[in-house]
């Protein structure tokens, strides 16, 4: 294998390169989208739990609410809160496997980037500020 990487050609380089950053874009891309849309559904996650509570409880329970809460209620609020702690922690969890592929990739491509040849300096050619015409 180490054989077939030194004899591989400046263009082979540059195209598997290319692919391999193309594929850790797209990686990359999908997954901080998972991650976000699961975020955002956790959080609005809240509204249908607390409005499921609403319906077990039930129209006479909440009359009896202001001082006379049914035990059910008191279960809602931290129920809900262990809840969403749990997939916010599930949520961080897939963000470092994510940041660990990352990683990944970023290694890969720096050592394919460290055999690539060194490309030639450009120049830039800056406008001629006396030659400008209004």
């Amino acid at each position: 294998m180490e054989g077939e990487k030194e004899t591989m050609s400046a263009e082979e380089l540059k195209a598997r390169y290319e692919a391999l950053w193309a594929e850790y874009q797209d990686t990359m891309h999908k997954g901080a989208w998972r991650i976000g849309w699961r975020f955002f559904f956790v959080l609005v996650g809240l509204l249908p739990m607390m409005y499921l509570f609403v319906w077990l409880v039930g129209p006479q329970g909440w009359e009896q609410t202001f001082f006379h809460a049914p035990k059910l209620m008191w279960l809602a609020p931290p129920l809900n809160l262990g809840i969403v702690v749990l997939l916010i922690l599930k949520l961080y969890r897939q963000n470092l496997d994510l940041d660990a592929v990352k990683q990944d990739y970023l290694a890969r491509l720096r050592s394919l980037q460290a055999r690539l040849p060194a490309e030639p300096a450009r120049t830039v050619q800056e406008a001629d500020v006396d030659e400008f015409n209004d």
